[in-house]
């Protein structure tokens, strides 16, 4: 048994913690039972429900009472827990203590409940009648969520994962290491950090948003549940669509925010990778989407209530599924966002069924009311009719995404299949190599048809329309956007048959809605939020469109010395290599090095962007700063900068630069770099910070004489040659020798470059030699290898996005306004 006393630890504050957990768990499911008991309406329900309002809200004390204290450990460094340990350290900022909050499974899991514990009481106050059907689906859930933060082990198997139980001491990795046996372990502890990729302004904004949209989907979903346990089939809707359009919104921005994040910090050149994690979030907005526009179907026509239903509960589920996806370490080798498993994918597919089961069991109980239900006949030339028509396409638009990135999942399930495990189409079952292309080629006809209806379908009446009505309405902006586009399609070059329908797509759905604003709204802007809305998402098309098709790579090499030489993942197309105050053309710029400067982690790299006059004089325009942030725990991170214009945004990010380099010092004229050690082939490369060094040929041909060595020594020299930056050649060659059983190596060095070789060993069995190389600090000369890559028409895109933003808060203040005098409306008549 352990009774060291160690020094400095803060075991109260832990407690405490636990303490939040297990009264968070325990009040959550004490809720859910009361609501339970209260929703039967019997004489008895007043008091279940006060108990279950007062366990709520004691559950929501106890949520933030966890939040709380696992802030306070993160801003104290508390590193005998280790998740304080592993997400934050004492060099990191000040303002990313939030990131490393949410960083973690524990610390995201507990967002998402805090979320779910505003919106609750928000629910609480709103729902009225509703109120205990729904709440005990939605405290349901709060007991799932609670759990995943317990951290109680039943043998081998463990409910959660708690940050305030598991000292870095007593975890699994640290347990046996000396540093930890001693008590005062903690004084010269520092933490991990925070993922360098997170460590940027966005991270500490998009998890919040995105979380927040993952809760608004709860709402509904608890309101269809609790239509389908009722059996009040058809009253639901209307609480129901408000929180629809909340949730697209705020879901919808944090998505957004997390395309901007990776179009600023990430180096994989844009907005959207069809990232597993990314599209984990989109499947379930476009089901969202799907969701509320067949809600507003049902609310002015009282059918489609089975698709109603259906769209709502998939909403939700997929958001359990994108949950499980991410957070059971199935995704780690396919996703840069993916948490690793902490052992609890049991507990979460339990999760994920529990509600599936709860769904179908009350999906089968209603069936005959839900298949019975009197349908009205859905004329061709309805609003509904098209509507229903753009349900289905973001549906299946959304079931390819879902597949695709589920074929880890569907590669394991069927790999553990009897008769099935050894079938060699399974075992080699992966995404798409091209899975840009390959999501690309699915979802552009998707989004050609949803812009197209988006451009017509308000034009139509509900019920039924005049199709020679809806023509005259429609038939201006029709010619116009095939004007427009064939201009745009002209001006841009594009010859690729579905990117010119979409462009014409996106401005049919631009001008049509602008249209519908002005001729039918009368330019009333408080009606107009969808309009605005579609005009939004036509404009994030377009500019997704323009941007990534017409992006060009200017960063073509030009220099002298070729960058493939360096390595084999960098191309002369792609990549520029700039020595330090060299001045190269590269686009329609001329581009010049000029140094580096650090701040804290972040080394910069100061970039300077010139153009010629008539007169060849250089006119400096801009300078871009990309950086690499240091972190040797972790590795180090390009990040981009960019020049933002009205039209189009230069992107650069830094492929390699040497972090260490003494630049110009001639006080160490005679100081040498520590040697690096290399083992080469003949015709193998490797470079020095000046110079690409190439091993031509090994060779018996040593002059002995010359180097006072005796007839019997083995002698073998290897030839090297050195390519400066400007392609002027030098030669070396370093020889290995043995006199006497004893190895003498006789070094040789490029003055000119300052490249000292060193041939200490031969490897006769793979034909290999090894030298070290070292290198004079004042004959070092800096230089960059930088990507950069020109987006044009990418402000549509982000323009796009704040009109669709705002075109759904104005449908959503609408939705309210209607389903409030509607409430105030039923109170007077009762």
């Amino acid at each position: 048994m352990n009774t060291t006393e160690y020094i400095g630890e803060h075991l109260f504050i832990g407690q405490i913690g636990n303490a939040f957990v297990l009264l968070s768990f325990v009040c959550a499911i004490v809720a859910t039972i009361a609501y339970f008991f209260a929703s039967k309406e019997n004489e008895s329900s007043a008091s279940w429900k006060n108990i279950a309002r007062t366990s709520f809200r004691l559950h929501s004390v106890a949520v933030f009472g966890i939040a709380g204290t696992l802030f306070y450990m993160l801003y104290n460094h508390m590193y005998e827990y280790h998740y304080v340990w592993q997400h934050s350290n004492s060099k990191m900022p000040l303002k990313y203590i939030l990131s490393c909050f949410w960083e973690g499974q524990e610390g995201s899991f507990l967002l998402w409940t805090i979320w779910h514990v505003i919106l609750g009481n928000i629910l609480i106050k709103t729902s009225k009648e509703w109120e205990a059907p729904v709440m005990t689906v939605f405290a349901s859930v709060q007991v799932f969520l609670a759990s995943m933060l317990l951290g109680i082990y039943i043998g081998n198997y463990n409910i959660g994962s708690n940050p305030f139980t598991v000292l870095l001491r007593q975890h699994p990795d640290f347990s046996n290491l000396p540093f930890v046996q001693l008590p005062t372990y903690l004084e010269s502890l520092d933490g991990r950090g925070l993922n360098p990729l997170l460590q940027n302004y966005w991270m500490t904004i998009h998890p919040p948003t995105l979380f927040l949209g993952f809760a608004s989907t709860l709402i509904p979903f608890c309101y269809a549940i609790a239509g389908l346990w009722k059996k009040r089939l058809t009253d639901w809707q209307k609480h129901a669509l408000p929180w629809s359009f909340f949730g697209i919104m705020i879901l919808g921005t944090g998505i957004l925010m997390g395309g901007a994040w990776a179009y600023e910090a990430l180096s994989f050149g844009g907005f959207w990778a069809w990232d597993p994690v990314e599209n984990a979030s989109l499947v379930p907005w476009l089901t969202f989407v799907g969701s509320a526009h067949v809600l507003m179907i049902n609310k002015n026509r009282g059918d489609s209530l089975l698709t109603a239903f259906l769209l709502t509960i998939i909403t939700f589920i997929l958001i359990l599924y994108s949950t499980f996806l991410t957070r059971s370490g199935i995704l780690g080798d396919s996703s840069v966002h993916a948490f690793t498993d902490l052992g609890m994918s049991g507990q979460l597919l339990l999760y994920l069924l529990f509600y599936v089961v709860i769904a179908i069991i009350l999906i089968i109980r209603n069936r005959r009311e839900l298949i019975s239900q009197k349908q009205k006949e859905e004329h061709i030339w309805s609003r509904e009719f098209w509507m229903f028509v753009g349900a289905l396409v973001l549906l299946i638009s959304s079931f390819q995404i879902i597949y695709t990135t589920s074929i880890p999942v569907t590669k394991k399930i069927l790999s553990v299949i009897p008769y099935l495990q050894d079938i060699e189409r399974i075992k080699n079952m992966a995404p798409p190599a091209k899975l840009i292309e390959h999501y690309n080629a699915w979802q552009i006809p998707f989004a050609i048809i949803v812009c197209l209806l988006i451009a017509v379908t308000q034009f139509f009446k509900y019920k039924k329309g005049d199709i020679k009505i809806f023509l005259k309405k429609i038939y201006i902006s029709f010619f116009v956007a095939v004007i427009l586009s064939g201009l745009f399609a002209w001006a841009l070059s594009l010859t690729q048959l579905f990117y010119i329908l979409l462009l014409f797509a996106t401005t049919f759905a631009v001008i049509a809605n602008w249209t519908y604003m002005v001729s039918v709204l009368k330019g009333k802007i408080k009606k107009a939020g969808a309009s605005i809305a579609h005009i939004g998402f036509a404009l994030i098309m377009m500019g997704a469109l323009i941007s990534t098709s017409k992006q060009q790579t200017i960063s073509q090499n030009s220099s002298r010395t070729s960058v493939e030489s360096l390595s084999k993942d960098f191309s002369n197309n792609k990549n520029i290599l700039l020595s330090i105050n060299d001045t190269l053309k590269m686009g329609d710029y001329y581009i010049s090095y000029s140094g580096k400067d650090q701040q804290g982690v972040n080394i910069y790299f100061n970039v300077d962007y010139f153009t010629k006059d008539e007169k060849g004089n250089y006119q400096h325009e801009f300078r871009l700063r990309p950086l690499v942030q240091t972190n040797p725990r972790m590795g180090n991170i390009a990040e981009p900068d960019t020049r933002h214009m009205l039209h189009k945004d230069i992107y650069s990010h830094i492929a390699y630069a040497d972090l260490d380099l003494v630049i110009g010092d001639q006080s160490k004229k005679d100081d040498y770099t520590e040697p690096h050690n290399e083992m080469l082939s003949v015709h193998d490369t490797t470079f020095s910070s000046n110079s690409i060094i190439i091993l031509d040929s090994l060779s018996l041909a040593v002059d002995k004489k010359s180097l006072s060595l005796a007839d019997s020594t083995i002698a073998v020299a290897a030839c090297f040659r050195a390519i400066d930056m400007n392609g002027k050649t030098y030669f070396a060659k370093p020889i290995f020798t043995i006199q006497n059983a004893s190895i003498q190596p006789i070094e040789s060095e490029i003055k000119e470059l300052g490249v000292k070789f060193v041939f200490w060993k031969i490897h006769t069995n793979t034909n290999q030699i090894e030298i070290s190389i070292s290198e004079n600090k004042s004959k070092q000369r800096d230089f960059i290898v930088m990507e950069a890559t020109i987006f044009p028409g990418i402000n549509i895109l982000w323009m796009g996005c704040i009109i669709m933003i705002i075109g759904t808060l104005i449908a959503m203040r609408d939705r309210i306004k209607q389903y409030t005098a509607a409430q105030n409306a039923s109170e007077q008549t009762d």
